[in-house]
């Protein structure tokens, strides 16, 4: 299987592949996950599939909801599985500089983007 990803809850850049980064995105690859049945996993991004070399996309199961491990602190460590994130358009490694993000930037997006979700009626 090739590389495949999805976008983070927070920042919504995805998770990037270990083999994917550059310097800026290293902490990308850092993931912590929540699956449909509640477990919460943390560990690097391999780009197939894998935290930690366990198996979190698994055909024929939900897929977790995924966050970049910065994002996951900066938005307060939830536990809550909110369903499947999104599917990342670039799987986490057909890209250019779009995810040249630092980790003040991102950590700054996830706190605006949950404010603005939090006003929501």
């Amino acid at each position: 299987m090739g590389f495949y990803s999805s976008d983070c809850e927070g920042c919504q850049h995805p998770l990037l592949s270990v083999h994917a980064v550059n310097g800026v995105n290293d902490w990308m690859v850092a993931a912590t996950v929540i699956t449909a049945g509640g477990d919460l996993i943390s560990g690097y991004y391999d780009g197939y599939g894998r935290v930690s070399n366990i198996e979190v996309f698994s055909s024929g199961l939900q897929d977790p909801t995924v966050w970049h491990t910065t994002c996951w602190w900066a938005a307060g460590e939830p536990t809550d599985y909110r369903g499947p994130s999104r599917a990342s358009a670039d799987q986490g490694f057909f890209f250019t500089t779009e995810h040249d993000v630092t980790v003040e930037d991102a950590a700054q997006a996830t706190r605006e983007r949950l404010e603005l979700t939090a006003r929501r009626p």
